[in-house]
């Protein structure tokens, strides 16, 4: 079984060893990042939905992992996430269901973990 609490930890110690290097860019990067899932006319729980689908379809385990968890902490609820890897099922196809299965695998992980 994977574990994926460690894949979460290599993923912000990839990220945080890129940005460092990377400079202005990386600080860039993150300030986005941060913009980007300020409630807005779509509130963080949204946002994280639109995120995991998308890292789903575009088949970025890293990106999967750092979302299922930020998933959890914005509330999305096991439902909710199903209903969303659905939709990313339908846009990215045949491979969007191994990383479909796998997001969800992983927030599975993180709720047992929270308990």
């Amino acid at each position: 079984m994977t574990d994926y609490q460690e894949k979460l930890n290599e993923a912000r110690a990839n990220n945080r060893n890129l940005f460092g290097a990377l400079g202005e860019t990386g600080k860039g990067f993150n300030a986005m990042h941060d913009v980007a899932v300020k409630d807005g006319a779509l509130d963080l729980k949204t946002k994280e939905l639109e995120a995991i689908a998308i890292a789903i379809a575009m088949r970025c385990e890293g990106c999967i992992v750092q979302h299922a968890k930020a998933c959890l902490k914005a509330g999305v609820t096991r439902d909710e996430l199903v209903e969303t890897i659905g939709i990313a099922v339908m846009m990215g196809g045949g491979p969007a269901t191994v990383y479909g299965g796998k997001a969800l695998d992983c927030y599975d992980q993180f709720v047992q973990a929270s308990k």
